[in-house]
């Protein structure tokens, strides 16, 4: 590719900028579009905006492109710094108040007033985190929301996103909000009720927490979007490194999403409490496109002294700042101590030292609210505080302005007060007795939990610290229940263990502990935490013997749940369904029993005993029927025509999809909806049904939501199992339309996306993204039937590549992992990938007779010997007798005997199950052989009925056109 246009752009730093980049692409050789694009992970488009857009481009894009490129990032960041503050932008913004940070301040502010995307401010506590976003948000055009993370124990999840929804709110009454919610879905207002009471209706209620924790990301993806829409808004977080895990999925699937919302976030660096799965979730949405990261660092001498000037210190001399300085090191938060502080040459280096020595002179009032304000540890207001500290609310007052004209404490627009810095706060509570600590913290639990409306997790914590815990375990199942409204299944679940621990102090009652413990269960096993589940069977099962039949049964299905799951032992998962079946007999039918059957017939299907399986899944639906639970028939019944369509009887699954759908009036809800659509196209893709029917039978469920605007993982496996037959029918250019409205993020829920655009890549010619996706595809699990599912079209990509020793090794160990395995059937396309790398390898010049060619052979005829069930048997094969004549050519062709007649019946078979490309891939090999034999006749034949079949296939298409030159 030769120069690309340049913008046409008066003299100044942008132009500066568009020279400098179009210098880079020059030394580096004028790369394509396309190709920065695969490099940069944005689009062609993007980048040509970037290199002939007449527009200042993000930061982000700039830098990504000049990476991708070899070019100097400070160099170029110092362009772009220089081009965002000029004048050709729009109007200088007036001079913060805020030391140094200047060019930092315009990337933030810049942001906040941009399109969206997320900015993350990290850097160590007290360096100025806060301060640069509050200065950035002075001057945005945008308002502004905040909310702020608080550290607790136990996670109280969604606390700063309520504060967020709660700014937007009161700015206006409310006004605002309420004409974003009558532009949303229906079902929005209520399910942002469960943040915002002020909304004035009940909160939505469900038992199903997957499908509410996405029903209600969707309603606050859906009002942000609107609230956007008519006026600018822009959010910002703090302190996120402390938030809740919901909180982080939350603004996950927004930003995945892309509304226009901008948020900025700050992040403490230097926290050694921060969990691994947090700094995971950080560099995880760090790689989004169009995220971008502020570092602060300390301050020069220079900075330190417009500091000292902004804070109405006296400056002295020069020598004075310079000792500050040198003894700060920049640090913004050290700099403003020492200075309050004078020039005490006694005062030790460690800042706890400092903050000790600045609590020691106050007076008896400040210390007492001081002291209450450390152990609240969060905004409190004058009313509470009065309360805490047995002052009149008078005194108070006068004691808080004290308090701000020393830099002690912070006040917030609403009157919410807290300490300014949580090291003040910690230095605070270090003044204090453990006793009175543990009196204070009564003191606030009593009062937070007599005023009504006080977060219940909060309040537990309280508690906790006060050592009161049978208070304690009352409030964390409170907790426990706004975490399970709230979707916060992890939250929930520590909760729950927090409980169990607390029943060792004999303080919670029998029956109370196995509520718990199965409440913990399920909570942990929604979450997916599988190994603790496994941990709170082996270590806190009740005694299952001293409880009643019914909740023993309960019991001992989670257990039968953990071995089959965890420790892989179907057999032993058995045995323990049996005994919660025994538990059972003799009692009214009822759920428990519906769940303990389904659990059963999984354990049984693992075990290849797929009558037994049958025939429990079949009870399970006659108990639904008897107890005229149309909604939990819809379920098993789909679960049941699953099973009887993987099993080969595509009609009677079918009849099971019927009747399933007939014990409903309308719709079964979006989430029953999607799990039916899930199994139904499933099972007409097993057996390769034609693309229309599979789209048939996701279209219910796709309405469903669409009209309700939500997207959930069951409901991405839908749409991909739709691109997938689009794909399989050989139908590429409709493959990729469906592509389109299929989430793709680097969430776990939307890896059925990544997967189908990967195998769509592969057909398209862009191999390499392809096998780049599947080796990020970890996040859904190291199962061998996982690692299995990735290597085949990864070694499917490399073939294309003329890679067939690659392929060979990426899928060879991986398929013999999975051999024991019954689910093995479904495997016939890893053993063709397979037999296709031994013949391209021993079909490359020399390599035919070699010993390491012969071991191929042998090694494929091995591990077809050795597979559980054969699935290149016509008898078991979905792909029937295509697959296994397949087979047989690659084997033949590995030892250069396959024929003609060998390859067209397979191509054949392969048109019967409506696969062009798989037809194509057969007469290709025969138009070879042909030629091979000197029947060029024939060959051109077979070439040109390959190339109408492969017409969507690049590869494919560019191996026949080069086969017939």
């Amino acid at each position: 590719m030769g120069a690309l246009p340049s913008p046409d752009l008066p003299p100044g730093a942008h132009q500066d900028l568009a020279r400098a980049l179009h210098d880079l692409h020059h030394r580096a050789g004028w790369p394509s579009l396309r190709s920065l694009a695969r490099r940069t992970g944005v689009s062609h488009t993007t980048v040509s905006k970037v290199l002939s857009g007449r527009g200042l481009p993000p930061w982000g894009t700039v830098e990504l492109l000049v990476e991708a490129m070899g070019g100097d990032r400070p160099e170029f960041h110092d362009l772009w710094l220089a081009a965002s503050s000029t004048g050709d932008e729009g109007p200088r913004p007036p001079p913060p108040a805020i030391a140094g940070r200047r060019a930092e301040l315009v990337v933030v502010r810049h942001h906040l007033d941009g399109n969206g995307g997320l900015l993350v401010v990290t850097g160590e506590a007290g360096i100025g985190k806060s301060t640069l976003v509050d200065a950035a948000a002075s001057l945005a055009d945008a308002y502004v929301a905040v909310g702020r993370c608080l550290p607790f124990s136990t996670e109280v999840p969604l606390m700063p996103v309520v504060e967020l929804m709660r700014s937007i709110h009161d700015s206006d009454d409310g006004r605002w909000i309420d004409e974003a919610l009558a532009d949303c879905p229906g079902y929005a207002r209520e399910a942002l009720a469960r943040l915002l009471p002020e909304l004035g209706v009940d909160a939505a209620t469900t038992d199903d927490v997957d499908f509410a924790q996405q029903h209600l990301y969707a309603a606050v993806a859906a009002v942000l979007a609107r609230l956007a829409a008519s006026r600018p808004l822009a959010l910002v977080v703090e302190d996120l490194h402390v938030s809740d895990a919901t909180t982080l999925d939350l603004l996950e699937y927004v930003l995945s999403r892309g509304p226009h919302v901008p948020v900025a976030v700050t992040w403490r660096v230097d926290d050694p409490k921060v969990p691994q799965w947090r700094s995971e979730w950080l560099a995880r949405v760090q790689a989004l496109p169009g995220t971008q990261t502020v570092a602060l660092g300390p301050l020069t001498l220079e900075e330190t002294c417009d500091q000292l000037r902004l804070a109405g210190w006296p400056d002295g001399t020069p020598d004075r700042a310079q000792r500050i300085h040198r003894r700060s090191r920049g640090h913004p938060l050290f700099t403003a101590q020492l200075a309050i502080q004078g020039d005490d040459p006694s005062l030790p280096p460690l800042l706890a030292d400092l903050l000790d020595r600045r609590l020691g002179d106050l007076s008896p009032d400040q210390d007492r609210v001081t002291t209450a304000l450390g152990v609240a540890d969060r905004p409190v207001d004058v009313e509470l505080l009065a309360d805490a500290t047995g002052l009149d609310e008078d005194t108070v007052l006068v004691t808080l302005r004290q308090l701000a004209a020393r830099h002690l404490v912070s006040v917030g627009p609403t009157d919410m007060v807290r300490l300014a810095h949580p090291l003040l706060a910690e230095a605070a509570r270090r003044r204090l007795l453990p006793g009175e600590v543990r009196r204070l913290h009564r003191t606030f639990a009593e009062l937070l939990g007599r005023a009504g409306g006080a977060d219940p997790a909060v309040v537990a914590e309280h508690w906790r610290l006060s050592g009161g815990a049978s208070e304690e375990a009352r409030w964390r199942a409170a907790a426990a229940r706004q975490a399970r409204r709230r979707t916060d299944p992890r939250s929930e679940a520590e909760h729950w263990l927090r409980i169990l621990e607390l029943g060792r102090q004999h303080v919670v009652a029998p029956e109370g502990l196995v509520t718990a413990w199965l409440s913990a269960f399920d909570a942990l096993q929604l979450s997916g935490r599988l190994e603790a589940c496994a941990a709170l069977v082996d270590d806190a099962q009740p005694d299952v013997d001293a409880l009643p039949d019914e909740q023993a049964a309960k019991v001992i299905r989670r257990a039968a749940q953990v071995v089959w799951l965890v420790g892989d032992d179907p057999e032993a998962s058995v045995v323990l369904a049996d005994r919660a079946l025994d538990r059972l007999a003799g009692h009214p039918v009822g759920a428990g029993l519906v769940h303990v059957l389904d659990q059963r017939a999984d354990a049984l299907m693992d075990l290849a005993r797929y009558d037994e399986a049958t025939r429990d899944l079949q009870s399970a639906l006659d108990a639904c029927a008897e107890l005229d639970d149309d909604a939990l028939y819809f379920q098993t019944a789909a679960t049941l025509a699953w099973h009887v369509g993987h099993l080969g009887d595509l009609a009677a699954a079918l009849e099971l999809f019927r009747r399933a759908r007939s014990r409903v009036d309308g719709t079964a809800g979006p989430w029953r909806e999607a799990h039916l659509a899930m199994m139904h196209t499933d099972v007409l893709l097993q057996h390769h049904r034609p693309p229309h029917e599979v789209e048939a039978a996701a279209q219910q469920a796709l309405d469903l939501a669409r009209e309700w605007q939500l997207d959930f993982h069951m409901l991405t496996l839908v749409k991909a199992n739709v691109v997938e037959a689009y794909l399989d029918a050989g139908r590429t250019g409709e493959a990729a339309v469906r592509l389109v409205d299929v989430p793709r993020s680097q969430s776990y829920d939307d890896w059925p996306g990544q997967w189908v655009a990967a195998r769509l890549d592969i057909v398209q010619g862009r191999t390499d993204d392809a096998i780049e996706t599947m080796r990020g595809l970890v996040k859904v699990g190291g199962s061998p039937r996982n690692r299995l599912n990735r290597a085949v079209w990864e070694a499917t990509a490399l073939l294309w590549q003329d890679e067939p020793v690659q392929a060979w090794d990426v899928l060879r160990d991986s398929l013999e992992a999975f051999l024991d395995s019954p689910g093995i059937v479904d495997y016939w396309l890893a053993f063709l990938v397979l037999a296709r790398a031994a013949a391209d390898l021993c079909a490359s010049p020399g390599r035919r007779a070699t010993t390491e060619a012969t071991t191929a052979i042998e090694d494929l005829a091995d591990l077809r010997r050795r597979a559980r069930f054969d699935p290149l048997d016509p008898r078991r094969s979905s792909a029937g007798v295509a697959a296994g004549t397949s087979w047989d050519a690659e084997l033949d062709r590995a030892r250069g005997v396959d024929t003609v007649d060998q390859w067209s019946r397979a191509a054949t078979a392969w048109g019967h199950l409506g696969r062009p490309h798989a037809a194509a891939y057969c007469r290709w090999r025969a138009a070879q052989v042909a030629l091979r034999e000197d029947r060029g006749v024939v060959a051109a034949r077979l070439l040109r009925r390959a190339a109408g079949e492969a017409r969507e296939h690049v590869p494919l298409s560019r191996a026949i056109a080069e086969t017939s030159r």
